[in-house]
């Protein structure tokens, strides 16, 4: 699965998050993985991370799904402290962009 750029990441959402796309989930060791805008990789703790929007829990979180975040410091460094997720229309509709783009 492509991950969309920044472009599509940012593209159609009215919220103050910043934007981007998890790109990893590690079940086993309760962690996941957003690339930002700019392409940095911020890793997030799921006992730490607040959700909000669709997912309910950290289960309903997908690889290469596009989501709000905010970031902060912690004693381990930058890490994604809370993640929204979006209508999964959205999520749709990104898709169907990237795929009319590559033509």
């Amino acid at each position: 699965m492509s991950v969309p750029d920044e472009n599509q990441i940012s593209r159609g959402t009215d919220d103050l998050f910043h934007h981007g796309v998890i790109t990893k989930l590690f079940p086993s060791n309760n962690m996941g993985i957003v690339r930002t805008e700019s392409g940095r990789e911020v890793p997030f703790s799921f006992e730490l991370v607040v959700l909000c929007g669709e997912a309910k829990s950290v289960q309903d979180l997908r690889e290469g799904e596009r989501v709000g975040y905010d970031i902060g410091w912690t004693s381990n460094g930058l890490r994604v402290t809370k993640i929204k997720t979006y209508p999964q229309a959205s999520n749709e509709s990104i898709r169907a962009n990237l795929e009319r783009e590559k033509g």
